[in-house]
């Protein structure tokens, strides 16, 4: 199979995906190599140790199901968390873990956080909250509020005013690691919330099941997507004219903003002290009364302007970042429920351009037509909650979606929104570094 999405301009030439790669011609099936990683779980995580006792087994469970993609997220998770050669301590890092995953109400990783941060500090490091952690954390607050709800919103002044000399300075690197860190916990804060939480039963087992959900009420049919996805294919080679695509991305942007969505988030107590403004939340392109204008892929993207920001200070965890990007972008089965030798980048492209409009990012050459096509409402209001708001996921709304889908589907479905809101945020964020020391 030859995978043709991308998740920007690829930089020349691209690392080959071998893991991801299949000919149908002369390999075995991707489906099958997958399940060797998902059937022992413990083949994945041999060359990472910190984590083969962790207490994030159960989220591991869950994408253990996508073993290509779960070898590279646990590659990228070791060297930002676990990492010897860090610019920060690990429990600065823990530290940095609790206050991202409390900004989204995510309590389960938030006690995992204060449950390493006190085996590496001691007891009564984190019982107070944010008066207990050392004033250089402290000034990430802010920041760390903005790339959780409103990441538009970061602009050189916050790398500057982070950096400038004086008590609890951030040098840039640090401040850059710190950024890559608070963005992938709230990405990884979503997808805990919106799907690992929503599973009956995280077991192995589970995951390799074809079991597939159904309903006499689902009016989103697997059947119905596939005949839309062919007739979209048959137009590729013909794209509409650009103020076309400029008009059907303003409507999708208007049609994001009409959410039922007006209610402050519920934040347990012991959350509450660790996050500062409650009522700092995800802003609606329509309610928005800044004057940020919409982020245009074509003038910053990931593999030019994004990768080589973080490469400049770290490569290694930047091609960490780039190869997970590649792989969940590009993972495919060629199935769809029960059907066979479906090619489904449509798909897979209106769900990542989809969510990143939903950040305020525009693909220029990209038709959002295909988004309302191939994305039914029910399908686009949960994955935006996912996204946007977690903590308001609901498990009767998880079970109602892509009920033709297999539950790995369903889970690969959501890796995809995680990991398109996880690059939107850096994106935002590197703009403003690069505008920094440019």
């Amino acid at each position: 199979m030859e995978n043709t999405g991308s998740i920007g301009t690829v930089r020349s030439p691209p690392e080959p995906l071998s893991d991801c790669d299949y000919n149908p011609d002369t390999d075995e099936s991707f489906e099958e190599q997958d399940q060797g990683y998902s059937g022992d779980l413990s083949a994945i995580i041999i060359d990472l140790p910190d984590l083969s006792n962790s207490q994030m087994a159960p989220v591991w469970q869950v994408m253990s199901g996508h073993g290509a993609y779960l070898y590279k997220f646990l590659s990228a998770h070791n060297i930002l968390v676990h990492s010897n050669s860090a610019p920060l301590p690990t429990t600065m890092r823990h530290m940095i873990g609790i206050m991202a995953t409390a900004r989204l109400s995510c309590s389960y990783l938030m006690h995992h956080h204060r449950t390493e941060l006190r085996r590496a500090a001691g007891p009564g490091i984190s019982e107070n909250g944010l008066e207990d952690f050392p004033a250089k954390i402290r000034k990430l607050s802010e920041l760390n509020m903005v790339l959780a709800h409103r990441p538009w919103q970061m602009t050189r002044d916050h790398v500057a005013e982070l950096t400038q000399p004086g008590p609890d300075s951030w040098s840039l690197s640090e401040l850059v690691y710190s950024i890559i860190l608070m963005c992938h916990f709230h990405s990884l804060s979503s997808f805990v919330m919106s799907c690992v939480m929503m599973e009956p039963d995280v077991t192995v087992d589970m995951m390799n099941s074809n079991q597939i959900f159904s309903s006499e009420q689902e009016s989103y049919k697997v059947e119905e997507l596939m005949k839309k996805m062919s007739t979209l294919s048959r137009n590729q080679d013909c794209p509409p004219p650009q103020e076309v695509l400029q008009s059907s991305f303003n409507k999708i942007r208007k049609q994001t903003s009409d959410s039922d969505i007006n209610e402050l988030p519920y934040i347990e107590t012991d959350i509450t002290n660790y996050i500062e403004d409650v009522n700092f939340q995800y802003v609606d392109f329509a309610k928005r009364q800044d004057d940020f204008a919409t982020f245009r892929i074509q003038d910053f993207s990931w593999d030019e302007e994004g990768y080589s920001t973080i490469a400049r200070f770290d490569e290694a965890t930047a091609d960490c970042l780039d190869e997970k990007f590649r792989t969940i972008y590009n993972l495919t089965y060629d199935t769809m429920g029960s059907h066979t030798s479906i090619d489904t980048t449509l798909f897979r492209r209106a769900t990542w351009n989809y969510i990143q409009c939903v950040w305020g990012i525009r693909h220029d050459d990209y038709d959002y037509h295909e988004v309302n096509e191939l994305l039914h409402r029910d399908l686009k209001k949960y994955i935006k909650r996912s996204s946007c708001y977690p903590d308001r996921c609901r498990k009767s709304d998880y079970e109602n979606i892509m009920q033709d889908f297999k539950t790995s589907e369903k889970i690969h479905f959501l890796l995809l929104v995680s990991e398109a809101k996880l690059q939107s945020s850096l994106l935002y964020a590197m703009r403003a570094v690069s505008e920094h020391f440019s």
